[in-house]
């Protein structure tokens, strides 16, 4: 590049002391802007290759294998939610049905309880994509929550479909995945049925169904 600069500069001096004294004097400050245009532009490229080669890397998100895959027996691991994080459509998790239908109004699915039933919580009300279901007994009231579309959104405007990246930039760092890869967060009691969070099942890159439960 100073080899050019120079050669240019030469160039110009030499135009300077041989031409003609006809010849235009406004020629040389001319050809000097258009050099300056030209190391303008080739700064400007440089500069916009090098932001893009410092351009914000993906996140990295967390993994399966920094999480222990168990726990001391009766261990209370992480801490409760907010009933604003536990609330889906207006109703929050472990609400009676008859709290469910006023608020929301008729269900377009339901069934009550089944005693020949035997393939796990079998009350519920369903309100298109979202689903409160009873669990352990507790027949009169949904201590569970489920979407399965993009329906409803979470507290935090999370909705199935979406990318664990952005569960990551509104949630943090999960209390604990599973080895089915799922996302957890709130507090539970490991070897029991004591839970109460959020629970994001995923693909891998994408949300494929949001649990909310209290057990």
């Amino acid at each position: 590049m100073k080899k050019l600069t120079t050669s240019i500069l030469l160039a110009l001096f030499s135009v300077t002391i041989f031409t003609p004294t006809h010849v235009e004097a406004s020629w040389l400050s001319k050809t000097w802007k258009k050099v300056e245009k030209s190391w303008n532009e080739a700064g400007k490229q440089s500069g916009s290759t090098g932001m893009s080669g410092t351009s914000t890397s993906a996140i990295r998100l967390p993994q399966r294998s920094e999480y222990p895959s168990s726990f001391r027996h009766g261990q209370v691991v992480g801490q409760s939610m907010d009933i604003q994080d536990l609330t889906i459509a207006g109703v929050p998790v472990g609400a009676q049905y008859s709290e469910i239908r006023k608020a929301l109004g008729e269900p377009t699915e339901e069934r009550m309880y089944d005693p020949f039933s035997y393939t796990g919580p079998n009350t519920f009300m369903r309100y298109g994509g979202i689903k409160y279901s009873s669990l352990l007994g507790n027949l009169d009231r949904a201590d569970m929550i489920t979407i399965e579309n993009r329906d409803a959104v979470t507290h935090r405007g999370i909705a199935v479909g979406d990318s664990l990246e952005a569960v990551f930039k509104v949630y943090g760092r999960p209390t604990h995945i599973n080895s089915r890869n799922d996302w957890f967060y709130g507090v539970f009691i490991w070897a029991s049925d004591a839970k109460s969070g959020i629970t994001f099942e995923n693909d891998g890159e994408k949300i494929t169904k949001i649990r909310i439960i209290n057990s």
